[in-house]
């Protein structure tokens, strides 16, 4: 595998997140500091609760940390407004989840043409790109079925699809193959790195599948809010931490 850019696309630096009040008050993150780089696969790997999820809903900025910073491809997103947020999200980032999270009543090529047209792409560019795409993901000739028609790994290639159809310059996957048997788990990990892989785009998979962290260039390792180490070498996850 060559190495990827030195080229820095995410910055945590510092940050803190809880929920709750009083009592019931929960740390996510304490004072979070990771780096990913423009043209890498990094897994954020560890226990449940160690604040995995929280910190990739911070850099998506979908959560605001209550402290500290967030820096995707040069924009600080900590204190940027809502709508300026939602305009770079748009604009920047792809989103792939655990559970599909396609639209059951839209056909195949309708469900990936949904970006495009959030950003006011026309019905006919919208289309285009999307059979492009299919192509790209092996999904060819099924563009008119609907997601129920589809297995569990076709749904995910739709759903990798979709996430890529703009363009984006990060691409963040949630428990991508938790949902899937091991070889296809296998595949959608590969077919992730292979479409995402570009000097300018960085790529950030929160997993509990030991089974695919042989698809990364570096590997993340949370532990009670923080980032424990970071390992270039997937097989030293199971030496000490010095």
């Amino acid at each position: 595998m060559s190495g990827p850019s030195v080229s820095p696309a995410v910055r945590v630096r510092g940050v803190d997140m809880s929920f709750g009040e009083g009592e019931s008050r929960v740390t996510a993150l304490k004072q979070a500091t990771f780096e990913a780089r423009a043209g890498e696969l990094v897994m954020l790997v560890g226990p449940s609760g160690c604040g995995k999820t929280t910190l990739l809903s911070v850099i998506a900025g979908t959560l605001t940390p209550q402290a500290g910073e967030v820096e995707v491809f040069g924009q600080r997103l900590d204190g940027l407004g809502q709508e300026a947020l939602t305009a770079f999200r748009r604009r920047h980032l792809g989103f792939v989840f655990q559970s599909f999270n396609l639209i059951p009543t839209l056909t195949v090529e309708e469900n990936v043409m949904v970006p495009l047209l959030v950003q006011g792409r026309s019905h006919e560019e919208a289309r285009a790109r999307a059979r492009e795409m299919l192509g790209k993901v092996g999904l060819a000739g099924r563009e008119e079925s609907r997601p129920t028609a589809l297995s569990g790994g076709q749904q995910q290639r739709v759903a990798i699809a979709r996430a890529l159809v703009h363009g984006p310059t990060l691409l963040i996957c949630d428990e991508p193959t938790s949902a899937l048997d091991k070889d296809t788990g296998a595949q959608i990990l590969a077919m992730i790195r292979d479409l995402s892989r570009a000097p300018g785009r960085c790529v950030i998979v929160v997993t509990h599948d030991h089974r695919i962290y042989r698809f990364a260039d570096r590997i993340a390792e949370m532990e009670d809010g923080r980032i424990r180490r970071v390992v270039d070498d997937p097989t030293l996850l199971d030496q000490p931490h010095a």
